[in-house]
């Protein structure tokens, strides 16, 4: 992202040392917001784990059991009963499932991620 920056820079200002010098400025306000947004992401974390209650602590991995069991249920669970039940020729009802939306899968992914990320600052700031 910076690169483009950069780039575009180099083209507009013509000015060669004008042109690094700003940079050199975005280079370090850039660098600085990074590290203040590491400092507060360190000091949330801390607050979590040092938390009394324990869904303020534990909130990530609650939800990440909520997203596993939403898809176990609802793939391995349901076509094994479904297997099953009519391999055993069983007089059980199960109702056709539709597929989840596109958006579950995208927003499963983004805070499993979030989730891992989330996991190793703890371990790193322990």
């Amino acid at each position: 992202m910076l690169s483009d920056i950069f780039k575009i820079i180099g083209k507009v200002i013509p000015d060669k040392n004008e042109a690094e010098k700003m940079k050199r400025d975005i280079q370090v306000s850039y660098d600085k917001a990074l590290s203040d947004g590491v400092q507060a992401n360190k000091e949330i974390v801390l607050a979590e784990m040092k938390s009394d209650s324990i869904l303020q602590r534990s909130w990530r991995p609650i939800a990440a059991l909520i997203v596993f069991l939403a898809i176990f249920v609802r793939y391995p669970l349901y076509h094994a009963l479904l297997i099953s039940v009519n391999y055993f020729k069983l007089d059980i009802y199960l109702p056709q499932l539709e597929d989840l939306p596109q958006d579950f899968y995208m927003m499963a992914t983004a805070f499993i991620s979030i989730y891992a990320f989330g996991r190793t600052q703890e371990k790193r700031f322990k």
